[in-house]
């Protein structure tokens, strides 16, 4: 299984009605093309995990690199991993808006990341850990 992931800033018109909306659009279109992932909105910044057949994973990374809604869009890493990590969401997402014990140790878990770039640290997106942290949690989320 082919991964990519990326990280971008939102443009300053780019609200949380607009990401609804994409999201929708995506999650339809990632099912026709069998991708799975997660995108992440953190402070106005943007980082998703996309997963599937490598070819159609690049050819959707080409087209969200021509997307005007964001800016100074940067490939965090790829892989070829066992698996899907995100199987059962077309699009997993999270805002950190709210407040629970899962979202609490998101927000921690990915403003560690932000403070901290080093891409040697299990905080770090590029890390299978951090990802599977995130599924672990958003999957307790949806059961709460």
């Amino acid at each position: 299984m082919f991964c990519l992931i990326y990280r971008s800033v939102a443009t300053s018109s780019f609200g949380q009605q607009d990401i609804r909306l994409m999201l929708e659009k995506a999650r339809v279109k990632n099912q026709k093309l069998g991708i799975t992932g997660c995108l992440l909105f953190y402070e106005g910044e943007f980082i998703q995990y996309l997963e599937g057949n490598q070819i159609k994973v690049l050819e959707l990374y080409d087209e969200i690199k021509k997307d005007k809604r964001h800016t100074d869009i940067e490939m965090i890493s790829y892989a070829q991993r066992e698996g899907r990590e995100f199987e059962k969401w077309e699009m997993a997402y999270e805002d950190f808006f709210g407040d629970n014990d899962q979202i609490t140790y998101l927000r921690l878990l990915i403003s560690s990341y932000f403070e901290d770039v080093e891409e040697t640290s299990s905080t770090h997106p590029a890390s299978l850990p951090f990802w599977r942290t995130v599924h672990k949690l958003l999957n307790a989320k949806t059961k709460v």
